[in-house]
């Protein structure tokens, strides 16, 4: 059989030499591919965990720069509408009684916002989810990779 044919515009050409099939491999080279493999995907791993959080740092540093702002502008109207109850209650009781009453009643309302923002916190999860089930899926790959080669 010929190795060579003839192209009308670009004259003879070789074909390629066929692949060579390597032989087994030993399992010592197996095991050492899968380790450095293993390595790299773990710092690959780190890597998105790392980007996740950062990302989901960002995230809340903009939440709550979002509710701060908020917070002030809130708490400058808040101020305003203490100061007409006062002087409105002060049409009916000593001003000094309107102001306790007035006190009392915005404290118990701040204090109640202030543990439901509290419960809120709590439950925001900062966990890196996506790397989590990502080392899990390497994990489950190296530990059926090493079976694997230990069946050869």
């Amino acid at each position: 059989m010929r190795n060579e044919f003839s192209d009308p515009l670009s004259g003879p050409r070789r074909l390629p030499e066929p692949q060579r099939i390597e032989p087994e491999r030993r399992m010592t080279d197996i095991v050492a591919e899968l380790w450095e493999n293993a390595e790299v995907l773990v710092r690959k791993e780190l890597e998105l965990s790392i980007s996740e959080l950062e990302r989901k740092a960002d995230d809340l540093k903009g939440e709550l720069t979002l509710a701060a702002i908020g917070g002030g502008v809130a708490y400058a109207g808040a101020l305003a509408f203490v100061a007409a109850a006062i002087l409105l209650l002060s049409k009916a009781v000593d001003p000094w009684l309107a102001a306790l009453l007035v006190g009392a009643v915005v404290t118990g309302s701040g204090y109640a916002m202030l543990m439901r923002g509290k419960h809120q916190l709590e439950h925001t999860k900062l966990e890196p989810v996506q790397t989590e089930r990502s080392l899990k899926r390497t994990a489950h790959t190296v530990k059926e990779a090493v079976h694997d080669a230990r069946s050869r």
